[in-house]
């Protein structure tokens, strides 16, 4: 239990720079201390999903240099 507290505090410390704090006072200290373990959550999170979760992009168009590449014989 005390491992995986001690992993995230390292991590949010070194990964994310929660060490030096950019505000003075307790109240903004604590939102930016909120917000780097809010983003620390949506990246852990984001490395647990599956690719297929993500909507589908649709394709890109072909670029003109493709175009006449593919009208070019061969």
């Amino acid at each position: 239990m005390r491992a995986g507290c001690e992993a995230t505090a390292s991590e949010t410390v070194h990964a994310h720079g929660l060490r030096n704090c950019r505000y003075r006072g307790i109240a903004r200290t604590h939102v930016q201390h909120v917000q780097t373990a809010a983003g620390t959550n949506i990246i852990r999170l984001s490395e647990h999903l599956s690719p297929g979760i993500t909507p589908p992009r649709r394709p890109r168009s072909k670029s003109r240099f493709q175009q006449l590449c593919r009208s070019l014989p061969a």
